[in-house]
């Protein structure tokens, strides 16, 4: 599991794109913000906020979350006052300090630190009927009960924040959205509503970033 928790330090200067000024004379450059890192690991909440202990590591850190990241986590949390669970997000150290940047799955139920994640740009699921979606950046594959897995060749379009694929044989669409996405089914909440359209049926899901590069 190492690779899945690796958070940059800082870069100990910066150096002005072409055609900007660089820092004044005599200063020395801003310091970079570290990119966020893919962070997963068991969350728990204590009496002094959020403590994770991230997949491949048996320390527990204590985190703090960015406004948005703490709305989505107090969002999944408010019903039925759970107080542990698994996060899937981005993270950065800055100052010292583990912070939580953004959510991409939370959840009480499935896989946690035994599994990989998915090697796909974004994964979704939807329920009643099920079906499962693996997606990178040049098509996807489906799966539900009882069918034969489904295979699309589709390139990725950027579609305002979120993504689209559509093709022609089979004739379908697949939208991604950035959104709160509760699956009561699994008791998990995910960062982006899926919508799959296929033979004139559309069914609604819940998706989340894999481990392959956005498209």
């Amino acid at each position: 599991m190492t690779g899945l928790f690796s958070l940059l330090a800082a870069c100990g200067g910066t150096t002005a794109p072409p055609g900007e000024p660089g820092p004044p004379a005599g200063e020395a450059p801003a310091a970079k913000m570290p990119a966020p890192q893919r962070l997963r690991g068991e969350a728990v909440v204590g009496k002094d906020g959020y403590g994770v202990t991230p997949c491949g590591s048996q320390r527990q850190r204590i985190v703090r979350f960015a406004p948005d990241a703490q709305a989505f986590v107090d969002r999944f949390l408010e019903p039925g006052g759970r107080l542990e669970f698994f996060l899937d997000g981005w993270a950065s150290e800055q100052g010292g300090q583990l912070v939580v940047e953004a959510v991409e799955r939370v959840h009480t139920e499935g896989p946690r630190c035994d599994r990989e994640p998915e090697d796909a740009a974004f994964a979704a699921r939807g329920n009643e009927p099920f079906w499962a979606l693996s997606l990178t950046a040049a098509g996807w594959a489906l799966q539900r009960p009882g069918a034969e897995p489904l295979h699309a060749d589709a390139k990725a379009a950027k579609v305002g924040d979120g993504y689209a694929w559509a093709s022609t044989a089979p004739a379908a669409l697949v939208e991604l959205s950035p959104g709160f996405c509760a699956d009561g089914m699994a008791d998990a909440a995910t960062a982006w509503r899926a919508k799959l359209t296929l033979d004139g049926e559309t069914w609604n899901g819940c998706a989340w970033r894999g481990m392959q590069p956005l498209p």
